[in-house]
């Protein structure tokens, strides 16, 4: 008798309320929750979870233990997908309403992505460790984001990605909004695949046709083409893209002019030997222009 395999999907959504003021939340949530139905119908080993995250905070949605709602049952309709729908749209609820202060979310690129992606990291490691004799786990993370990309999360977000693909948990990006830097890198470093959905009308074809089969899956299949990755670093002073700069050997932050001390880990640097030469040089021409 075989393993018995199940996958868990772990559906991160980007609730940031500025972005979402010019844009259909209920259609997205809808669609989303089609995928993770499906998801569940597909296999009883088959697990689910649900975070969203805006820039104050990510928020577990699915599953939470404390406040399960049950919705109420209807002919022809299964009660566990109903208690899945009920529970993620309730928690939805209450986070929008905890948001009554508009100056909190005034800036629209402060969305925790990183954040988000450790959590739903921790949560698939607690899931593979809580596992039966004879069971198996496959983790894959789907990150839904409509707000842009926020410079500032570049260490905390590779950080994530290397997590991940050493854990061997595939990171698939589906993108609302404008293009994603960082998750082109994270759908590319994990494997995973990387789709920007301009019309939201064709959200659910997009989630039931690429990102509800494995990863290992989609080779047979016609899926959208990979995208062409930008894999240049933000650097740690003007959170800027650069494509020459200089690296802390340390905690390998990117800076793209020379610092004597590194921001993130305060490590100390001597001063190049190119820039000591120069001065050097100059000191001299001017000895000499003074001579003159």
């Amino acid at each position: 008798m075989g393993d018995r395999v199940g996958n868990l999907l772990v559906i991160v959504v980007d609730l940031h309320p500025v972005w979402w003021a010019n844009h259909s939340l209920t259609e997205v949530i809808q669609s989303s929750l089609i995928l993770a139905n499906a998801h569940l119908l597909q296999s009883p080993l088959n697990k689910l979870s649900v975070y969203g995250y805006m820039n104050t905070g990510v928020y577990k949605l699915y599953p939470d233990e404390e406040n399960l709602v049950v919705g109420e049952s209807t002919a022809g309709k299964f009660e566990g997908f109903d208690v899945v729908n009920t529970t993620i749209l309730m928690k939805i609820k209450d986070v929008m309403l905890e948001c009554d202060n508009p100056e909190e979310h005034r800036q629209l690129d402060g969305s925790l992505l990183s954040g988000a992606l450790i959590k739903a990291l921790c949560h698939c490691n607690v899931m593979s460790k809580n596992l039966s004799l004879g069971s198996i786990l496959q983790s894959r993370i789907l990150v839904m984001k409509g707000s842009p990309d926020s410079r500032s999360q570049y260490m905390a977000i590779m950080n994530s990605i290397f997590a991940a693909q050493k854990n061997k948990v595939s990171i698939d990006s589906c993108v609302l909004g404008e293009d994603s830097t960082f998750l082109q890198q994270a759908s590319e470093i994990t494997g995973g695949t990387y789709v920007r959905v301009g019309e939201h009308s064709k959200l659910t074809q997009y989630l039931l046709g690429v990102f509800l089969m494995g990863v290992e899956f989609r080779k047979s299949f016609h899926t959208p083409p990979a995208a062409k990755v930008d894999f240049r670093a933000a650097c740690q002073c003007h959170s800027k893209m650069t494509d020459v700069g200089y690296v802390c050997s340390v905690c390998m932050s990117v800076y793209c002019n020379f610092r004597p001390m590194c921001m993130t880990c305060n490590a100390h640097f001597k001063l190049p030997t190119a820039l000591l030469k120069g001065k050097k040089v100059t000191g001299k021409r001017k000895l000499e222009n003074g001579k003159s």
